[in-house]
């Protein structure tokens, strides 16, 4: 059996992007210059920054139809989306859609967004002056086990003249840098881990948009008890035992408690003290570079 829906609303992980982007420029290291190439940088960062484009991608997996309807087969549901934004704010929420921890996806899903919002993307790098590349990076801290990134367009050749510039959008994720660092005083890198889980999983799973998919009757109930699953699988722990409305919270402290443990070991490793590892805590930033060199 096939489910399918349509939706032009966003996907929970958008509804929170920022309204402004930041951008900026960066001379990469190492990089040569061409004549006015960074200039063309900018213009595409810029470009990437304030121009609206339109994405249509797809929610799809296959669940018990127990999630749905009575019955223990297995269903396929797909639900049709369309996201408006900047490019910026589309690459940003493709990667954070569905991030790795370490090895494996967090949720599953999100790899339509992401090819969509590349694809987007590719039409408008290239001009008669120059090709282009765009990276996008999200990492809650630096060379995070917690991660995501992907790019658009060829890499450059070896001997290539590159510009970079950079725009930094907003993840969806909570700024919690300042409480990182009030709970790194208090309770060390557990207490720095804790602050970050939290924020992630309420990017991932944010509380009111996963009430409302789980009073609902249709694929998006579906969809987002299959994200929990998922994301319960990698973790360790069942978060499924509260997939209602009224536990949404209890779901998601199931799953930011496991996110937690893992990211303290991580941080221990990486950083010599908790003030160090709260430093370095930037979830709310994606990272996108635009690479630039003459044809």
């Amino acid at each position: 059996m096939d489910l399918r829906a349509s939706s032009t609303a966003l996907d929970t992980v958008l509804f929170v992007l920022l309204i402004g982007v930041a951008v900026g420029t960066l001379a990469g290291v190492g990089d040569r210059r061409a004549p006015d190439g960074n200039r063309v940088a900018e213009e595409t960062a810029d470009l990437l920054a304030t121009t609206t484009t339109e994405v249509t991608y797809t929610r799809s997996a296959r669940v018990p139809s127990s999630a749905l309807l009575d019955g223990d087969e297995t269903v396929s549901v797909t639900v049709d989306r369309t996201a408006s934004a900047t490019y910026a704010e589309l690459l940003a929420a493709a990667a954070v859609a569905d991030p790795a921890l370490g090895e494996s996806s967090l949720t599953g899903m999100g790899g339509d967004l992401r090819a969509g919002s590349r694809n987007a993307t590719r039409r408008v790098l290239h001009t008669r002056e120059a090709n282009a590349q765009v990276a996008v990076t999200w990492r809650p801290y630096p060379d995070a086990t917690l991660r995501s990134s992907f790019t658009a367009g060829d890499a450059p050749p070896r001997d290539a003249d590159v510009s970079v510039a950079t725009v930094a959008a907003a993840s969806g994720v909570a700024n919690v840098s300042a409480a990182a660092e009030r709970a790194a005083r208090t309770t060390g890198f557990d207490g720095v881990a804790t602050v970050l889980a939290d924020a992630v999983v309420a990017g991932l799973f944010q509380p009111n948009e996963t009430r409302d998919a789980l009073y609902s009757e249709g694929p998006d109930r579906a969809l987002v008890a299959h994200r929990y699953r998922r994301a319960s699988s990698v973790l360790g722990v069942d978060a499924t035992d509260f997939l209602t409305p009224e536990d949404v919270e209890r779901a998601n402290r199931r799953l930011s408690g496991a996110l937690a443990a893992r990211l303290s070991r991580d941080l221990g490793r990486r950083y010599d003290s908790p003030a160090e590892a709260a430093g370095a805590v930037r979830a709310h930033r994606v990272r996108i570079v635009v690479r630039t060199w003459s044809r």
